[in-house]
Order: C-alpha cells, then sequence, then structure tokens
C-alpha cells in the first residue's frame, strides 16, 4: 500500500471510469469510493452493471476511461499520465491487493481443502509447502472448517465448498475482499454459514465490497448500500436511510418489488 493511501485510509478510489462492451456502455461515469474497514453493498437490477463494476477492481476488465485506484495504486496502467497498460506480470502483481470470491465456487476438484487453500501461497507468493499449508489449515479453522481439510469439494456442502473459496482468497493476504453474489448459487440453509464467515471478517475490520440481493445481511453488515441502475450508481447511503428513506425513484421502485 502506497503512504498516501495509508494517510487517507482510501482502500478505493474510482473517478470518472467508463466501460463498454462494443458499442454498448455498461458502466458510465462511475465514482466511487471505500475507505479502509468499511463494508459496502453493491445493489440494483441484473444488467445494472454491479459485477462489471466488481471485475474492474482487480482488472478483471479493462476500462475504456478514467482511473480506478486500489490501495493507492493505478490499476491497469502506469502511473505516468500517458495510460500506458502494464503488462501482465505487474497486473499479476496489483491483484494480491484484492481477494475476490465468485459466485461459483472454481475450486480445484482434485485437491483436497487444505491444498486449494495452500496453491496459491505456493505458486504465487513462492510460500515453502510446509508453511503454505500450516497457513492453510488456519484459515479453514476460521471459516469453521478446521475438519474438513483433506476432504476434497465433491465431498463438501455447497456452503463448505464457498468457504473454502473465501479461505482461499484470504490465504493471498488481500487488502480488500470482493464478492461477486457469494450466496446465490447456495441452497437457503447454506446461506447463513457462509454469511456468518462474511460477518467475522466484518468484524475483524476487513475491508469488503459486496455484490448481493441479501437484504439482511446489508442492514447487518453494510456502512453503505450503493445502488446501480444502466450502468450508473444512483444512490449512495446508509442501510437504515437506503431501505427506510430512499430517494431516487428508480430506488423505491425496486425495493417495492424486493420487498
Amino acid at each position: 500500500m502506497t503512504d498516501q493511501a495509508i494517510e487517507n485510509l482510501t482502500m478505493i478510489d474510482v473517478q470518472g471510469m467508463t466501460k463498454a462492451f462494443s458499442d454498448l456502455v455498461v458502466l458510465d461515469g462511475i465514482d466511487f469510493r471505500v475507505a479502509k474497514g468499511e463494508v459496502v453493498l453493491l445493489l440494483g437490477p441484473s444488467g445494472s452493471g454491479k459485477s462489471t463494476l466488481l471485475r474492474t477492481l482487480n482488472c478483471l476488465e479493462t476500462i475504456e476511461s478514467g482511473t480506478v485506484r486500489v490501495c493507492g495504486e493505478l490499476m491497469g496502467f502506469s502511473d505516468d499520465g500517458k495510460r500506458t497498460p502494464l503488462s501482465e506480470a505487474n497486473i499479476a502483481r496489483q491483484r494480491h491487493y484484492t481477494g475476490m470470491v465468485f459466485q461459483n465456487f472454481n475450486l480445484f476438484p482434485m485437491m483436497t481443502a487444505l491444498d486449494n487453500v495452500a496453491a496459491g501461497p505456493r505458486h504465487v507468493l513462492g510460500t515453502p509447502k510446509d508453511k503454505a499449508r500450516a497457513q492453510a489449515q488456519e484459515l479453514l479453522t476460521l471459516v469453521g472448517l478446521g475438519d474438513k481439510s483433506e476432504n476434497y469439494p465433491s465431498q463438501l456442502s455447497g456452503g463448505q465448498q464457498q468457504r473454502v473459496a473465501i479461505a482461499r482468497a484470504l490465504a493471498m493476504k488481500p487488502e480488500v475482499m470482493l464478492f461477486d453474489e457469494p450466496t446465490s448459487a447456495l441452497d437457503p440453509e447454506m446461506v447463513k454459514e457462509v454469511l456468518d464467515v462474511m460477518l467475522r471478517l466484518r468484524d475483524e475490520g476487513m475491508t469488503m465490497v459486496v455484490v448481493s440481493h441479501e437484504m439482511g445481511f446489508a442492514r447487518a453488515a453494510a456502512d453503505r448500500v450503493v445502488f446501480m441502475s444502466d450502468g450508473r450508481i444512483v444512490e449512495d447511503a446508509a442501510p437504515s436511510e437506503f431501505f427506510d428513506n430512499p430517494r431516487n425513484e428508480r430506488t423505491k421502485q425496486f425495493l417495492s418489488r424486493m420487498l
């Protein structure tokens, strides 16, 4: 993290960011900031740009204009005013700032839970095998799966697999955790066990940006709810204000259907 980011305690700073797929503009002039330790929930209808915004934060999508800074570092481009794209090696280094958890768990099916979590530190960070496995065991214990370390993904429930995926993301020691609808692929009874892990991370001060329609989690854990529509941020408020006194008409229509 840069000295400036530490001083300002700003983990994410997006300014004037635009993203398009061919002629379709999916993010239109996004301004978005997240402070250290904040939990921000991205909410909005399908196609509003939530997941695309999340993916731009770790360079999984290339932006057309504007800037994305994570931990004070300009993502995807050299910070020389010339907008020169970074090499894949430098982009991979920048992704260490963020840990991302997807809808689908994307675990390696032929690896145990322990080896899934230890793989990143071993092969990307160069952590010695024994140390990586010891750290992986600690993280599995953190997410409530300390007794499942030798199980393969096929031997785990969906909720357990997603918790392994969270542990795997944490193993890279990210400054920010990004969650893209982490409970959407789960049966209802498995949702709570994943949300409980996310609440625990919140309590430990982890900065998180979460795409989700879990309204209970938004009220219980989020510091802010950011509502998106047609590629733009149309409302940004504390949960109590957002749910009880929304200002934007589009927000009111969305909430009337959701609630």
